[in-house]
C-alpha cells in the first residue's frame, strides 16, 4: 500500500524498500565537516537520519564559504562541527545532532565509532582516513569514503570485518609515503594533518550524495550497495566507473576486537588502574594493558643534554611538545608499549596521558583478551 498523506517524509516512503522508522532510530558518525561533510550533513537531514555526532577539529574559514551549504559569513572563527550541527538542526528538528570538535586520528575513542551504525566520512589526508579504518575494523562498523580534487571524485565502500579495507586499497608507493610520514618525527607528522584540497562545491554535492546513498543502503541491509568497490567520477568529462578492491592478506588494518566490556568510567577522571581493575574481573590477575600507541614518558635533548619526565601517549604529543625549551630542538621521546601494575603513569586520569573520549582499551592476560570502553563519556557527548 503506497501512503498518500502529505508529510516530510511521504516521498521517501513511496521508495518499495524504505524504511524511515529505521532511519529515525539510526545512528551516524560524519567525520570531516569541510565541503564533503556540509553536503553529507545536508542530506543526512533531509532523509531524517536520527542521530548525527559530527567531528572536526577546524574552524570556518571565509575560503570555506564558497563550498559549504552550512556555513554563514559570520560562522567564520566558529568550530566547523558546531556551524554545521546548528545549521542542520534549523534543517531537519526531528534529527538531533551533536557536535565534538577532535582531530579523529588520536582524541577520537574506539567506543565513539562503536556507537555509530555507519561512518562517513569526508577527509582531505590518507593518515586520517588510516585512523578511520582501523578504528571501524576494530568494532566492525561499515565506513564510507570520499574524496574530491578539482572535478574528480571518488566514493567507496567497506563492510569489516569481510572484504577488503582502505589499507587494502593503498599501492606500495603510497605504503612508502605513510613510511616516511610516520618516521619523520613530530613537526612533519603535524604538517601533514594541516593539508588543503582544491575542490568545489558541485563535485563535493556528485561525491557526497553518493556517500549518504550508500550509507542508507547499508543501514537498510540493501544488496545493492558498493561493499569492497570504489565509484569514480570525472565532472570534466563525465567518465564513471566501478573497481573491485581486492583483500590484501598482509595488511595490518584487519584487527577486530571480540570481547569488549562497557563501563561506567570516564576519562576526565578513570585511570588505567581502574581498567586493570576491571579487566582483572574477567581475565584474573597479572593484566597487561597493549598502549593504543607508545607511552612517552620523557624527553631528552640531544643539543642541550636537558631531560624531563613526561607521561603522554605518543600520537597525542604535539610538535611545540616535543620541542626543547632551552634551544629549540626536537627532543628525543622514551617511550613504553604497554602498561602494568605499578607502571609510573598507571593512576594518571585517561585524558590526561592522551586516550580519546570514549576509548576502548586492551588488556590481556595470558592468551586471553579483553576490551574496556570508558563508556561513561557518552552521557556528556550526547546530551541534548
Amino acid at each position: 500500500m503506497i501512503e498518500t498523506e502529505e508529510d516530510r517524509y511521504s516521498r521517501l516512503r513511496m521508495i518499495p524498500w524504505w524504511d524511515q522508522a529505521l532511519l529515525a532510530g539510526s545512528k551516524v558518525l560524519v567525520v570531516g565537516a569541510g565541503a564533503l561533510g556540509n553536503e553529507i550533513i545536508k542530506n543526512l537531514a533531509l532523509v531524517g537520519v536520527g542521530s548525527v555526532l559530527i567531528v572536526d577539529f577546524d574552524v570556518v574559514e571565509a575560503s570555506n564559504l564558497s563550498r559549504g551549504v552550512l556555513f554563514r559569513p559570520e560562522d567564520e572563527g566558529t568550530p566547523k562541527a558546531a556551524a554545521a550541527a546548528n545549521a542542520a538542526r534549523a534543517i531537519n528538528p526531528d534529527c538531533s545532532f551533536y557536535q565534538l570538535a577532535a582531530d579523529i586520528t588520536h582524541q577520537v575513542g574506539l567506543g565513539v565509532f562503536r556507537w555509530a551504525d555507519v561512518v562517513i566520512c569526508g577527509l582531505d589526508n590518507r593518515e586520517a582516513r588510516l585512523a578511520v579504518n582501523r578504528a571501524c575494523w576494530k568494532v566492525t562498523r561499515p565506513w564510507v569514503d570520499g574524496a574530491t580534487e578539482a572535478f574528480q571524485g571518488v566514493a567507496r565502500v567497506f563492510t569489516p570485518p569481510e572484504g577488503p579495507c582502505y589499507e587494502c586499497t593503498l599501492g606500495e608507493q603510497d605504503q612508502k609515503i605513510m613510511a616516511v610520514r610516520d618516521s619523520c618525527g613530530f613537526f612533519a607528522r603535524e604538517a601533514y594533518r594541516q593539508g588543503r584540497t582544491p575542490t568545489t562545491p558541485t563535485t563535493s554535492s556528485v561525491i557526497a550524495g553518493v556517500q549518504v546513498q550508500e550509507a542508507i543502503k547499508l543501514l537498510h541491509n540493501h544488496a545493492g550497495c558498493l561493499a569492497g568497490k570504489g565509484f569514480f567520477f570525472d565532472g570534466l568529462t563525465y567518465d564513471c566507473f566501478t573497481i573491485d578492491y581486492e583483500v590484501r592478506e598482509d595488511c595490518l588494518s584487519h584487527e577486530t576486537f571480540e570481547h569488549i566490556i562497557e563501563t561506567d568510567l570516564e576519562s576526565s577522571s578513570a585511570t588505567l588502574a581502574d581498567v586493570m581493575r576491571v579487566a582483572e574481573d574477567h581475565l584474573g590477575d597479572e593484566v597487561v594493558i597493549d598502549l593504543p600507541s607508545e607511552m612517552v614518558t620523557g624527553f631528552a635533548c640531544r643539543q642541550c643534554g636537558a631531560r624531563v619526565s613526561f607521561r603522554r601517549l605518543l600520537r597525542a604529543i604535539s610538535a611545540d611538545e616535543a620541542r626543547c625549551p632551552d634551544c629549540g630542538r626536537e627532543r628525543v621521546p622514551e617511550v613504553v608499549a604497554e602498561c602494568r601494575c605499578g607502571s609510573s603513569f598507571e593512576s594518571a586520569p585517561l585524558a590526561e596521558l592522551g586516550f580519546g573520549i570514549m576509548d576502548i582499551v586492551a588488556v590481556r592476560s595470558g592468551e586471553r583478551t579483553v576490551q574496556v570502553e570508558i563508556s561513561g563519556d557518552a552521557a556528556k557527548l550526547f546530551e541534548e
